[in-house]
Formats: structure tokens, C-alpha cells, sequence
């Protein structure tokens, strides 16, 4: 395969098999970032278009890759059981991909958002012998060594705080999808705040009669509150007063002298004051998020964040001087196509303010993001592998080890986002939303909840209505499907 010229085109004649196409679609999404996809569209084989083919024969599966009209490469792999489950097909696609490109991926076929909980259920399959589930998870999948031990390393390092005896132990999800402005490279569903308030107002009285339903639940449940997180959106959009009736209303409703961690998420300098942190503070928030995502000014401009890397300073520093025990923050790699030195220059700006929490995105641009609708979904490939070790690195010699660990599809250099920590300061909330081991109940427009089936290791997902104007409309109906499902997911 000539590998100088880019691939621009691709067609994947395959099988209508939908799991089958979604992990043929985002493997060569991964081996070619850049290229458009189409599906069992007929074409002239001379175009410059690369054909992938796949096709069951008798018994085997036949793979083929045709570029103007030459057959460039062919596969079979025989005696193959059938059905064929998708992650048996992704094995055998992601090895055929890699012979035809001369590369491999350093997550290999892996292309879900939790290798960590993966490598978590070989552990516990093969009764927590590292050696065996190691080479279990590599032969699988393929992925690399160092990817392998990165994933068993954080999987170490979660076991303590995820497997929760307490079987009736659930975390809080509040949801405050609104943002004072929208970044080009977010995809979550959020509303942007009006300039008198009444959005915020509305949406607040609505959310607290579902705190005040859900309360009920919780206590005929008998349920002990583990971890309540706020999040956004941007929840610190909301007024000092706004933050007070929420916070004095989750206290008085909820019992919450059992929680390990409450966390607020800050989010944005230009909507975190003194008052509003006193208040947090008050009610016994633990910890803050202030997300830089950069420290270049330019970038910050470019992204549509309304803020300067000076105010994010100075607001870390006010939040250490009205006493929080951790703050969290966030670092995109990719943003504005920054350079590898405007990155480190980012890093090292965070790494002096000495965060408890660190955590390291690859920029994934998903559908709903502005940066997609100017740009596209393809990806610049900028940074090596010996970037991302750096980056590791010099988080390691300034006292930070990685505590969890997920992927995004179509992230920048099919990387994955890291949570670092200082030690004894890993981010509880995060660990078991991937670790998918607790119940989590998700209050507000936009919240997805999950209830955790320990006797089958399985869970089922609650969903609400992302749009808040729609939430707003139509709330006691959303309530009430919401507080049902939750009530047969319990009760099954």
C-alpha cells in the first residue's frame, strides 16, 4: 500500500451486521483519522478510493483491500466459529488493518471508552492473577505492553475505591447543563444562560422538586449517599443565592454524613467569585473543578473560552486561600492545533499551581461540536508517542501517578484522557463512573443514571431529556419516567 499519498476515501463492503459496521467504522477511523467512510456504495474500482471487503465464505471470513482497481491485499481466516461475535471481528479486521497499513495501534482493536474496567473484569475472571490477565488482555486485543500496564497499574490503584461492600452505597449526579458560553470543541448538550436570568431561575425551581422527589426514593430505599457530584455545563453560572438554596436544600433533604467526596464543578474563572466559593465551602464541598483546558491566551480566545490564563491564577489561588482540600483541573491536548511547546508551556503553568487533581484530554471532536461543523471530524496528527510520554513524565517527577483512565472515539491521535493525582487525592466520583460498580443516580435535565446489578455484574442506564428548555416544559412528566425506572431497575 502506498503510504506516502493520504488516503482521502474509504468503502467498506461488508456484511449488514450492525455491530459489525460500527467496530469496522471506528477501526479505520483510527488507522486513517482523515479519510471519509462510506458504506456498500456501488463505485468504479479504478477511482482513488480504497475498497475494504469483507465477506463470509463457506467457513471463512475473507478480508480485501482493492486501490485503482488492484487488489493490494487479501486475508481469510479459516475455521471460524459461528456467529461471529463483534469482538472477535474487530480482532480479526484490526490485525487485517495492520498488516495492510505496516502499523499497529497501541490500543489495538480496543476502541471502547473503559479499558480499565475491561482489565478490572479479567482480573476478577482469572481470580486476580496479574501475570495471566495481563497476557489474557494483550493476546485479546493486541494492545501494546506499555498500554497493558498502564491500564492494570490504574485498575490497582481504583480497587480500593470501587469495590464498595456496602451493596445499597449509590453516588448523586446533579446536572446543570448551562454554560455562560459555548466552546467550539464541546459536544455536551447545554443551554447558554440569558442575560436576566430567567432560564436559570426556571430551571432551578424545577430541579429542586426533583432533589425533593428523589429524596423520598432514597430513603424508602434505605440508600447511603457515597459521592454527590454537581456538574455541568458550567454549574457555577448559578448566582451565590441560586448555589445557597441548592446546597441548603441537598443537605436538609439528603443525609450526607457518609459521603466520601462532594465535588462542585467551578469550571470557568469569569463565573467563580469569593462569595459563591464561601458558600461551597460552607456546606462542606470538598472538591473544586476550575478547568484551564489552556494556558495560552490565544487558544483560550480561539476556542470561545471567556476567560485569560492570569484569571484562572488567580482564582486557583482563591480557591486555596477559602480552604479546599482538592481542586481538580483540566488540560485538551490538540485545542487550536497547538504545538507540542505551547502544550508543555500549558503544563508547567498548572503544574506550579500544584493542583491535587490533573486530568489530560485528547481532544476528541464529536458530533455537536462548532469545531466539527468549521473543520470537519478529522484529526491532525501532531503529537508522537514520545509527546505523550513526556507528558507523563514530568507529571510523575512532580508527584502525580495516573487513577483513571477513558478513551474517546475520534480522539486527537487516538489517544486516551488520563486523571492524574497527588497521592491520597484520587477523584472518587470519576473512578466509579468508569469502573460502572455503583449505582448511580442522576438528578436534573441531561443526568443519565445507572443501576448497578452486583449479582450479575451488569447495570441499567436511566435516562432523562437533554434540553433543558424541553426538561422545563415538560417536567413532571420527566420526573416521573425518570423516579419509575428507577423504581423497577430496584425492585426487579
Amino acid at each position: 500500500m502506498n503510504e506516502k499519498k493520504q488516503i482521502d476515501n474509504i468503502l467498506l463492503v461488508m456484511p449488514e451486521i450492525p455491530s459489525w459496521k460500527v467496530g469496522a467504522r471506528e477501526l479505520v477511523r483510527a488507522f486513517f483519522p482523515n479519510a471519509a467512510i462510506q458504506f456498500n456504495k456501488d463505485t468504479d474500482d479504478n477511482k482513488d478510493i480504497l475498497i475494504l471487503k469483507v465477506s463470509i465464505q463457506s467457513d471463512k471470513l475473507v478480508m480485501t483491500a482493492k486501490q485503482f482497481g488492484n487488489k493490494i491485499q487479501q486475508k481469510s481466516y479459516d475455521d471460524i466459529k459461528r456467529p461471529i461475535v463483534s469482538k472477535k471481528f474487530k480482532g480479526f479486521f484490526y490485525r487485517f488493518l495492520s498488516e495492510l497499513t505496516k502499523r499497529s495501534l497501541p490500543w489495538g482493536c480496543l476502541t471502547g471508552i473503559k479499558p480499565v474496567k475491561m482489565a478490572q473484569e479479567i482480573l476478577d475472571a482469572n481470580n486476580n492473577d496479574w501475570a495471566q490477565s495481563k497476557q489474557s488482555f494483550q493476546r485479546a486485543f493486541d494492545v501494546s505492553k506499555e498500554k497493558t500496564d498502564l491500564a492494570f497499574n490504574i485498575a490497582k490503584v481504583e480497587a480500593p475505591f470501587i469495590h464498595v461492600k456496602e451493596r445499597n452505597k449509590v453516588s448523586v449526579y446533579i446536572g446543570i447543563p448551562i454554560c455562560p458560553a459555548k466552546c467550539t470543541y464541546c459536544s455536551f448538550v447545554s443551554t447558554i444562560a440569558d442575560k436576566k436570568g430567567k432560564l436559570c431561575s426556571e430551571y432551578m425551581n424545577i430541579l429542586i422538586n426533583e432533589i425533593n422527589r428523589f429524596s423520598l426514593f432514597i430513603q424508602e430505599h434505605k440508600l447511603i449517599i457515597d459521592t454527590l457530584y454537581i456538574g455541568g455545563g458550567t454549574p457555577s453560572v448559578l448566582t451565590a443565592e441560586q448555589i445557597q438554596r441548592l446546597l441548603e436544600t441537598l443537605t436538609e433533604k439528603f443525609n450526607l454524613s457518609n459521603l466520601r467526596e462532594f465535588t462542585f464543578e467551578a469550571g470557568r474563572p469569569e463565573t467563580t467569585t469569593l462569595e459563591k466559593l464561601e458558600t461551597l465551602h460552607h456546606y462542606h464541598v470538598n472538591r473544586i473543578c476550575l478547568n484551564p483546558q489552556s494556558m495560552n491566551d490565544s487558544t483560550l480566545q480561539a476556542v470561545g473560552r471567556l476567560h485569560s490564563a492570569d484569571d484562572i491564577c488567580e482564582k486557583f489561588a482563591m480557591i486555596k486561600k477559602v480552604g479546599f482540600e482538592s481542586v481538580n483541573m483540566d488540560l485538551i491536548v490538540g485545542l487550536n492545533d497547538e504545538t507540542p511547546e505551547m502544550f508543555f508551556s500549558s503544563l508547567e503553568q498548572v503544574i506550579a499551581l500544584h493542583p491535587e487533581n490533573l486530568t489530560v484530554h485528547s481532544l476528541a471532536i464529536k458530533k455537536g461540536a462548532r469545531l466539527r461543523e468549521q473543520k470537519g471530524c478529522g484529526l491532525h496528527q501532531l503529537y508522537s508517542k514520545e509527546f505523550y510520554d513526556e507528558i507523563s513524565q514530568r507529571l510523575e517527577s512532580s508527584g502525580y501517578h495516573p487513577y483513571y483512565l477513558y478513551r474517546q472515539k475520534y480522539a486527537q491521535g487516538n489517544g486516551e484522557n488520563i486523571g492524574y493525582c497527588l497521592d491520597g487525592k484520587e477523584g472518587i466520583y470519576n473512578m466509579l463512573m468508569m469502573a460502572e460498580k455503583q449505582t448511580i443516580i442522576g438528578i436534573g435535565a441531561g443526568a443519565t443514571g445507572k443501576v448497578y446489578h452486583p449479582e450479575n455484574n451488569r447495570f441499567d442506564k436511566v435516562y432523562t431529556v437533554k434540553d433543558l428548555r424541553t426538561y422545563n416544559q415538560r417536567a413532571e412528566e420527566v420526573i416521573d419516567n425518570k423516579l419509575m425506572a428507577y423504581f423497577k431497575y430496584f425492585n426487579a
